[in-house]
């Protein structure tokens, strides 16, 4: 809340009690009066008018014998005599008052230079603080944005991971499935070998029995043409075999 300032009737009715009191009327006297109330630059001016608005009482000089003359010539030099004496008090109090202000606007300037040294430390603060803050927030950003990267890195090898684990899964099924198949055709193998080992030997009876009688010719060539076509399955047989072992 703003203070209310000092009147100058409250500064003419201190000056007033303090030349009764028969002290000077000085501007630390007034605000001392007033409890430090009031700048020292408005206690001076209130002070300056009510000096001004004093009475001075001026005196006619009419035509006295001359001892009372010299009478009212001693007291007027004795009013003068008091009259500078007053004008020096004048003086030495307006000296003392000019002081009071250069102190107190010195006093002012020293306040305000710290004020606004305050100032500047407080926005070098703040503006620090500011630049930290976005440094800070732009350090955020970026972890955030490296956190959502790896995020998607690891969902992305995770997936990989199940897609590698079902290819190695399928490709296990199928080389069961091969080595099934494998196995058949060796078994089939094996028995076309045995078919054609007995055909051989049953085309050399039938041979040994051409050579023999004539009747069995047709056998014999029964026997060749089993025997030729047990290669051929025999034939056919290996190719697949060695088909699955390449693969």
């Amino acid at each position: 809340m703003t203070r209310q300032g000092i009147t100058f009737e409250q500064v003419a009715a201190v000056a007033d009690a303090l030349t009764g009191d028969g002290q000077q009327p000085t501007i630390r006297a007034v605000r001392e009066r007033l409890g430090n109330t009031g700048s020292p630059n408005t206690v001076h001016k209130h002070l300056t008018a009510w000096r001004q608005a004093r009475p001075v009482a001026v005196a006619d000089t009419p035509q006295l014998p001359q001892a009372l003359a010299a009478a009212i010539s001693a007291e007027i030099e004795r009013a003068a005599a008091r009259a500078r004496a007053e004008i020096e008090s004048r003086l030495v109090q307006a000296q003392a008052e000019a002081a009071d202000l250069a102190a107190a606007g010195e006093a002012l300037e020293a306040e305000r230079d710290a004020l606004t040294e305050q100032v500047a430390a407080l926005t070098r603060e703040r503006d620090t603080l500011a630049g930290r803050a976005a440094q800070q927030a732009a350090d955020l950003a970026e972890a955030q944005r490296r956190i959502e990267r790896e995020q998607q890195a690891a969902e992305a090898a995770r997936v990989e991971v199940a897609t590698a684990r079902l290819r190695i899964e399928a490709q296990a099924e199928r080389v069961q499935e091969q080595a099934a198949e494998l196995a058949q055709l060796r078994a089939a193998l094996a028995d076309a070998q045995q078919a054609c080992a007995a055909a051989e030997q049953q085309a050399a009876v039938l041979m040994a029995r051409l050579d023999a009688c004539a009747e069995l010719r047709a056998e014999r060539d029964a026997a060749l043409a089993a025997a030729t076509e047990a290669r051929e399955q025999a034939a056919r047989l290996a190719g697949q075999l060695d088909a699955l072992r390449q693969k």
